[in-house]
């Protein structure tokens, strides 16, 4: 008999254009493409993080604005190897890397769609 465990939650994200939005992860965020399911669903993934994506313009404009921002949180290892890599691939970085009090070290980007992103590692 199995045991009654739950393993990850993916967030199916709307997004304003589904091509630009599977290139720019994986051609600027170093994801690679797993699979497109028409022309309005996709999704990729980076070691065990799996990002899916629906294309639904006016959704994503709506929650990404200069009013308010969706907040993401990537938990990663080796935080400071990402920053660095995120650095020199040329991304806009919003919020420095810094430890806070809550016990996590992060920083953050605005990624194409406007999605707040929070890169963060627990502190030991």
């Amino acid at each position: 008999m199995k045991t009654k465990k739950f393993h990850r939650s993916a967030a199916h994200l709307p997004v304003i254009d589904l091509r630009q939005t599977l290139d720019y992860y994986r051609d600027t965020l170093g994801f690679y493409e797993e699979w497109i399911e028409g022309e309005i669903d996709g999704g990729l993934r980076r070691d065990d993080m799996r990002m899916l994506f629906g294309e639904d313009a006016a959704y994503a404009q709506k929650i990404n604005s200069d009013v308010a921002r969706f907040n993401l949180l990537w938990f990663v290892d080796n935080i400071e190897d990402v920053y660095r890599e995120y650095q020199q691939r040329g991304i806009e970085i919003a919020n420095p890397l810094t430890t806070y009090p809550y016990g996590l070290r992060e920083f953050a980007f605005i990624d194409i769609n406007g999605y707040y992103i929070r890169v963060a590692e627990a502190v030991e």
